[in-house]
C-alpha cells in the first residue's frame, strides 16, 4: 500500500469514527429531549417525597399550597374533606391563587371529582390561578385522567359560561355543570347508567324525578336570584359492580341559610319561623333536616311549599327502593339514610351535596320511546 492509499484509509477511518461519535451524540441528545418532553407532559407535577418541599416551592411560587386529604371523599372522610373544601372557598373569596396537592391521595370517590372540577371552573372562570400536583398512586391518577380533570387543569383556560361538560355520557366518569333545569339530560344520564346496571336501557322514574327536582331547587333557591348558581352532577359507571353513583352538588348557601335569607313576598318566606314555632324543642339543623325528610313539614304559614318538599320526596323514593345509598350534606347537617346516621358537622358546608346510587335493586321500567 502506497503513502497516498494509507492516508486515504486513515482519513476514512477517522471520518467513520467521527461519524459514529456524532451519531451517538445526536441519539443521546434525542433521548434526553424525549425524556424532558415526557417529563413536562406527564411527570412534571408528580412529586417525589424526598424532594417534595423544594419542588413545590419552585413549581408554585405565589400560590397557596393546599394538601388534599389522603382519602378524598365526602362520603368516607367527611371531616377532612370538608376542611379541604373550606380552604378552597376561603382562598377563592380572597382571590388567592391555589395549588391543590394531590400527590398523597390514596382513595377517592365520585363526589370528590365533582367537587374538584367545579372548584377548578370557579377559580379559572374568575381568572384566579388554580394548579396542582398529580397523584403518585397510579390507580388514583387514572381516575383523575378518566374524569378529564388534568386536561383542563394544565391545558385549557375556562371562560364563564352557563353550561360545562367533561367527557362523554357513556364515559367511566361524566361531569356536567349547568344553571338551568334540563330534564332531557336527566333522562339521557339514566339511560346510559341503566345500560351499565342491567345491560339494556331502562327507565328509573325515581332517579329521573330526583335529578330534575335537585336542578329546580338549585335554580330557585341556591342564589339570591333565580338561576344565579350552577348545579354540578357527576355520574360514575361501575361495570364490575353493575351500579352507577350520582353525585349532585351546588355551592349556594345551603338549605337552612336559603330559608333564613328569604325576604317578604318571596316563596318560603317565614319558613324558619314556622319550624321554630311548631317544633320548639328541635334546635339543631340535622334534627330539622330529619323532620323535612320524614315529611313532617308540609306547608309554611304563607302556604308556600318548603324547599324541603323536594327532599321529602327524595327520601320517600329512597324508602321505596327507587334510589339507593342516599346521603345529604348541607350547612351544619349530614345524613346517611342507609344506616340512619344523622349527625351535625363542625365546619359549615355552604351548599348542598346529595349522593345516591342506581343498582340492580332499583325500581325500573322498560325503556319505551
Amino acid at each position: 500500500m502506497n503513502t497516498t492509499q494509507h492516508k486515504l484509509r486513515r482519513n476514512w477511518k477517522k471520518r467513520s469514527h467521527n461519524f459514529i461519535i456524532e451519531k451517538q451524540k445526536r441519539r443521546a441528545a434525542k433521548i434526553i429531549r424525549q425524556q424532558r418532553k415526557k417529563k413536562r407532559r406527564k411527570g412534571a407535577f408528580i412529586i417525589n417525597s424526598e424532594t417534595r418541599e423544594g419542588k413545590l416551592s419552585k413549581l408554585f411560587a405565589g400560590y397557596k399550597l393546599i394538601d388534599a386529604p389522603n382519602n378524598l371523599s365526602l362520603l368516607n372522610n367527611e371531616k377532612e374533606t370538608l376542611n379541604f373544601l373550606q380552604a378552597l372557598q376561603v382562598n377563592y373569596d380572597q382571590r388567592q391563587k391555589v395549588a391543590v396537592l394531590l400527590d398523597n391521595v390514596k382513595e377517592i370517590t365520585t363526589d370528590a371529582i365533582v367537587v374538584l372540577l367545579s372548584n377548578m371552573v370557579h377559580y379559572k372562570a374568575a381568572r384566579i390561578g388554580f394548579n396542582g400536583t398529580r397523584p403518585n398512586d397510579q390507580r388514583i391518577r387514572a381516575i383523575f385522567e378518566a374524569s378529564g380533570f388534568f386536561k383542563y387543569l394544565y391545558g385549557f383556560a375556562i371562560p364563564e359560561q352557563d353550561t360545562y361538560s367533561f367527557k362523554k355520557m357513556n364515559n367511566y366518569i361524566y361531569t356536567h355543570g349547568q344553571k338551568t333545569v334540563d330534564a332531557s339530560l336527566a333522562d339521557d344520564l339514566v339511560k346510559y347508567a341503566s345500560e351499565i346496571v342491567w345491560g339494556e336501557a331502562r327507565r328509573c322514574p325515581g332517579i329521573q324525578r330526583t335529578l330534575v327536582e335537585l336542578m329546580h331547587n338549585t335554580y330557585d333557591h341556591a342564589g339570591e336570584e333565580k338561576g344565579e348558581k350552577h348545579w354540578w352532577l357527576s355520574v360514575e359507571h361501575n361495570t364490575e359492580a353493575h351500579e352507577a353513583t350520582f353525585s349532585f352538588i351546588d355551592f349556594g348557601v345551603g338549605i337552612f341559610r336559603s330559608l333564613e335569607n328569604k325576604k317578604p313576598g318571596e316563596p318560603l318566606y317565614g319558613a324558619m319561623d314556622y319550624i321554630k314555632q311548631h317544633f320548639p324543642l328541635i334546635k339543631t339543623q340535622v334534627d330539622r333536616l330529619r323532620l323535612i325528610l320524614e315529611g313532617k313539614l308540609v306547608e309554611s304559614q304563607s302556604n308556600e311549599y318548603f324547599r324541603g318538599k323536594g327532599l321529602a320526596n327524595t327520601f320517600t323514593r329512597f324508602n321505596k327502593n327507587q334510589i339507593s345509598d342516599l346521603a345529604i350534606i348541607s350547612n351544619y347537617s349530614s345524613i346517611r339514610a342507609a344506616n340512619e346516621d344523622y349527625h351535625s358537622i363542625k365546619n359549615e358546608f355552604l351548599g348542598t351535596f346529595i349522593s345516591f346510587k342506581m343498582n340492580s335493586n332499583t325500581y325500573s321500567l322498560k325503556w319505551e320511546i
